[in-house]
């Protein structure tokens, strides 16, 4: 934050104060805020109680206090999204909260809040009920937290049964998942951490990203996932961390892991994040990579980091056949099961869902033998190409995709 600008900012919010006859508040910055106060949650907390609005003044002029409303598409519906307000002190009882968003000299926007209370305990006892209202609202959120991004909309009514697993595996990980949340008094009752660590590893195409979207549509609570990008930095991993404990009972989740710890030091900082420098008490860590080859022996060897390491391989002939039987009916044949053999989930899907792009096309009632055996053939030729590294219309992380295939 530009020191100046900050201490203009400060003398802002106490000049539109006397102005309005507000008198004896002290005045704070708010570091970090963007990990435990969501500005648009907290408006709504307030307008459910008794508060004011007083114009925020600069230079004399009062800012115009406005919303900022985004566009978000989901399934080529618009819906309006407000995310913040800016512009006003708001007053409630004897605490208040000022946001300010300008553009910075690279035209990106940045946020400014400013806190304060004019008597002792009065910040802390808003902001504990605004954390009430925040994680009890969290658990009917329909968006998905992404760190660094616009979240993106929750799934809803996804089966475990759609996820192409072997039996065993697929019903231990929806028993680990179910059961953290369910037995957090266990967990008290026995004086251990009440927080767990579940890795999925393996090829692409496989389910990973599949089984985290089914998660997210069979739980209620609280789901964060964060990404790394070239824009990202340390402070949006704590924020990741901070807004899974703050939220907590929640999910917390790092889609391809291994990208994080490009150096020793990335990797120390996610340790020190996760071994309870801060507490991370109802926190679900789930985790996926394709290279687990990659991880240091650290996360993977060591309990109550990971505590469990879920391996998504290439389908088995019973799953192969189990989805292509379903898919192509009448036109099944046993031979499909024994070409796709190596193939993963993806490629599986792909051979099933050409084939019924073929008959749309040709005008036929429904998939045939002959276009699935072309389809692998494709595919075969394609894996040949790019020596093995091909991967079949990935779904990339919670982004909606025109394919149903896993990721």
């Amino acid at each position: 934050m530009d020191t100046v600008f900050f201490y203009r900012l400060m003398d802002a919010v106490r000049d539109s104060l006397d102005r309005a006859g507000r008198h004896g508040y002290t005045l704070y910055r708010a570091q970090s805020h963007e990990s435990w106060l969501d500005l648009e949650w907290f408006q709504d907390f307030l307008e459910q109680r008794v508060y004011e609005s007083v114009p925020l003044m600069w230079d004399g002029r009062a800012l115009p206090a406005h919303d900022v409303i985004k566009v978000l598409p989901r399934a080529g519906e618009r819906e309006l999204w407000r995310f913040n307000r800016n512009g006003a002190i708001l007053l409630h009882e004897d605490a208040l909260v000022a946001a300010v968003t300008i553009l910075d000299d690279r035209a990106y926007e940045d946020t400014f809040v400013i806190v304060g209370e004019r008597s002792d305990g009065a910040l802390k006892k808003v902001l504990d009920g605004y954390g009430a209202y925040a994680r009890q609202r969290g658990r009917s959120s329909p968006w998905i937290t992404v760190i660094g991004k616009d979240p993106v909309p929750r799934p809803t009514g996804l089966s475990w049964e759609s996820l192409f697993l072997a039996p065993g595996l697929r019903e231990d990980l929806r028993h680990q998942v179910s059961s953290f949340f369910a037995l957090e008094e266990e967990y008290a009752r026995m004086k251990i951490p009440h927080r767990r660590g579940l890795l999925f590893a393996g090829p692409p195409g496989n389910g990973k990203t599949s089984a985290l979207r089914i998660i997210a549509s069979d739980r209620e609570e609280p789901f964060f996932t964060f990404t790394l990008t070239k824009e990202s930095d340390r402070s949006e991993l704590d924020e990741a961390f901070n807004k899974a404990a703050g939220d907590a009972p929640s999910i917390l989740c790092f889609e391809d892991v291994d990208s994080l710890f490009q150096d020793h030091h990335g990797l120390s900082h996610f340790l020190n994040r996760i071994d309870g420098l801060h507490p991370l008490e109802g926190v679900l860590i789930l985790a996926t990579t394709n290279h687990p080859e990659q991880l240091d022996s650290a996360l993977t060897e060591r309990p109550s980091r990971f505590d469990r390491i879920f391996y998504f391989g290439n389908p088995g002939p019973e799953q192969r056949r189990d989805y292509l039987r379903h898919g192509f009916g009448p036109a099944f044949d046993e031979q499909l099961v024994d070409e796709t053999e190596g193939f993963s989930m993806a490629q599986v899907k792909e051979v099933h869902l050409s084939a019924c792009l073929d008959a749309i096309h040709g005008g036929l009632p429904g998939p045939t033998l002959a276009s699935a055996l072309r389809t692998v053939e494709r595919l075969r030729g394609q894996r040949a190409e790019t020596s093995g590294s091909w991967e079949s219309g990935r779904i990339v992380g919670f982004q909606w995709s025109r394919s149903a295939t896993s990721g």
